[in-house]
């Protein structure tokens, strides 16, 4: 399950001002300032316009105008182009726009503000053209989504494990498509974007790091590049075969464990919550794994992702995980999440008896063949 927020995407600072939409026929263009003019067809008169950028994972308000005859105008400073977020009063319709310094006009209407046509912003062109090329596969994804839920509903496991065969390798291709774009793209801010909103999730380091040296140096002052290399430094650190980085959580009696403390033995690293479905679909794998090697110098920690103490408790039982459990409750914040880079869960980190990393998520039998290796003989 990965992480959940509004957008993967941070914002650069922003510097705002509004006008009334008095100002909506505003024709200079300031390369150190951008002018909004919206038009929002069927919209009430006074209804504010918020304008939101995303902060921390968080959706921010900055702005806001009340709408006259259908029009409101926003002005401010970007560092560097980024996607704005225009909401309607209290609803959760949003327009999207990759907004940058200029003049930028936008014509829509309310029930249809996927549809808004956008002028002005060769950034957030970019962007319209990476969807058009990305839609024949996004297609083929709604269907996959549709079928697997039909599957589910009535409980075709074949059908569901079909589906989700097909869907890896629609998702395989579809990565290698975004890439391309990426790489023909690369002095457009829209690289880094496209990598963390769509990639993110699915490259370790080096191959993150190969993809961000491809990017033009035109782009290296967007927000999003500079979270993308602080991203590679936390991957580098602990990339397979670097030691494990060390830390130490309280188990479920407020009793402090260390990872050092397991040296000597193979330890798994099981990031996981009470509230993550698929941890707890693989729970069931992994006690059997547990069982089976156990006895052969095998060890799991498993550290969670919870904020409940109660429902976290709860699940190890309920689940009967038998191995060291810890955690900060601090949910996504959690200190050793953000030391293993951790985005989704569940994930794992297999660690070797000195303690140096030797695999990193691995499941079924891939582990399984991974523990054979490592827990053949015991010390």
């Amino acid at each position: 399950m990965r992480k959940l927020s509004i957008c993967t995407i941070a914002i650069a600072t922003l510097f705002f001002g509004c006008n009334s939409s008095k100002d909506e026929n505003t024709s200079t263009k300031d390369a150190s300032a951008f002018t909004i003019n919206a038009e929002i067809i069927g919209v009430e008169d006074g209804t504010p316009i918020f304008l939101n950028v995303v902060e921390d994972g968080k959706l921010i308000k900055k702005d806001s105008v009340n709408i006259l005859s259908s029009k409101v105008n926003f002005t401010g400073q970007l560092d560097s182009p980024e996607m704005l977020y225009f909401q309607v009063g209290d609803t959760r319709k949003m327009i999207n726009l990759f907004g940058e310094n200029g003049l930028i006009s936008i014509k829509v209407n309310v029930d249809s503000l996927d549809r808004a046509v956008v002028t002005g912003s060769e950034t957030h062109d970019v962007l319209m053209a990476f969807k058009e090329f990305l839609k024949p596969i996004d297609t083929k994804s709604e269907q996959l989504n549709e079928d697997y839920r039909v599957a589910s509903a009535n409980s075709d496991t074949e059908k569901m494990n079909e589906l989700r065969e097909t869907y890896e390798e629609l998702r395989r291709k579809q990565i290698a498509m975004i890439k391309k774009f990426i790489i023909k793209n690369n002095e457009s801010f829209i690289a880094p974007f496209l990598i963390k909103g769509y990639l993110y999730y699915d490259m370790e380091y080096p191959a993150l790091d190969s993809l961000l040296t491809q990017l033009s140096p035109l782009v290296h002052s967007s927000k999003n590049y500079i979270d993308l290399v602080d991203r590679v430094k936390k991957l580098k650190s602990v990339a397979i075969g670097m030691p494990a980085v060390d830390f130490a959580l309280n188990d479920t009696m407020g009793n402090p464990i260390a990872i050092s403390s397991f040296q000597g033995k193979i330890l798994l690293i099981d990031f996981w919550a009470a509230w993550c479905g698929p941890c707890r679909r693989e729970n069931p794998n992994m006690v059997k794994l547990y069982n089976d090697y156990k006895n052969k110098g095998f060890e799991i920690i498993g550290v969670s992702f919870d904020e409940n103490r109660e429902k976290w408790i709860n699940a190890i039982h309920e689940d009967q995980l038998t191995w060291p459990h810890v955690s900060d409750l601090k949910g996504w914040s959690s200190e050793a999440g953000k030391l293993y880079a951790i985005n989704s869960i569940p994930a794992t980190v297999l660690l070797d008896r000195q303690g140096n990393i030797i695999a990193k998520n691995l499941r079924g039998d891939a582990l399984r063949e991974k523990l054979e290796e490592y827990c053949d003989t015991e010390d």
